[in-house]
């Protein structure tokens, strides 16, 4: 299991950070639940070449597609683009073949360097077993002695910001973005059951990647990320604490 986690987050961290080249033709607003990272979505498709050449269709199986947003198990470009929508909505988006199949293209239908375009339609989306809060919820959180806020950013970050008052210092990736496979080991040795977890990084994008890490693959609990990280914080005048390592 262990294993499992360390394989999903290396592939996590390679897939967190896209070009934004995806374009919306055509949105159609839905009124459900919002597709956010780590969603997990139904969805009907129908894709396209540029020409117009019709290479999959979803509807003409008569079968949902169903996946996770933020796990590579679609194009880049289908990461980026499908974010934002909600239940009952429709989209058309232009993605680039650098963020679809590539300069290989795949198979007989989608020839190398193709640009892609694909109308989405969206059934139901169910939000992710980790929980997203602000920096208002934060700060409640911080009286709350049931939650532990862990920093898991590389020490020259720490160093240089500060830390959040009363949080514990766990780094979780190298300088390199290696996960560092002593950190379960530490983590076992603070968290007890019972605890919320908050996890913290510098923009939130990988504080989101862990946190669904362990809420998808070691089915924990209680798991939160803080969006928007300590940049957002910063933004928002937090004073932060000195680290003294």
């Amino acid at each position: 299991m262990l294993k499992n986690l360390y394989i999903v987050l290396i592939l996590f961290i390679s897939n967190s950070i896209f070009a934004s080249e995806v374009k919306i033709i055509n949105d159609i607003p839905g009124n459900g639940i919002e597709i956010i990272n780590h969603s997990k979505v139904s969805v009907h498709y129908i894709g396209k070449l540029e020409n117009n050449i019709e290479f999959d269709n979803s509807y003409k199986r008569d079968q949902l597609f169903n996946f996770q947003i933020g796990v590579r198990k679609v194009i880049p470009g289908w990461e980026t683009g499908l974010l934002g929508m909600k239940e009952g909505g429709k989209r058309t988006i232009f993605i680039p073949y650098q963020l679809a199949y590539g300069k290989k293209g795949a198979g007989d239908l989608i020839p190398p360097e193709s640009n892609l375009i694909f109308e989405i339609e969206v059934f139901k989306v169910t939000p992710p077993k980790y929980k997203e809060i602000d920096n208002l919820q934060l700060k409640l959180a911080m009286t709350d002695e049931n939650f532990k806020i862990i920093d898991i950013r590389n020490l020259n970050k720490i160093i240089e910001t500060g830390v959040i008052p009363g949080s514990i210092v766990l780094t979780a990736f190298d300088n390199k973005g290696n996960f560092q496979q002593n950190f379960l080991n530490k983590y076992g040795e603070i968290i007890i059951p019972g605890d919320k977890v908050i996890f913290v990084s510098d923009e939130g994008i990988i504080s989101s990647i862990l946190a669904n890490g362990f809420a998808e693959q070691l089915n924990q609990n209680n798991i939160f990320h803080l969006k928007g990280g300590i940049l957002d914080l910063k933004k928002n005048n937090f004073i932060f604490q000195e680290f003294k390592n």
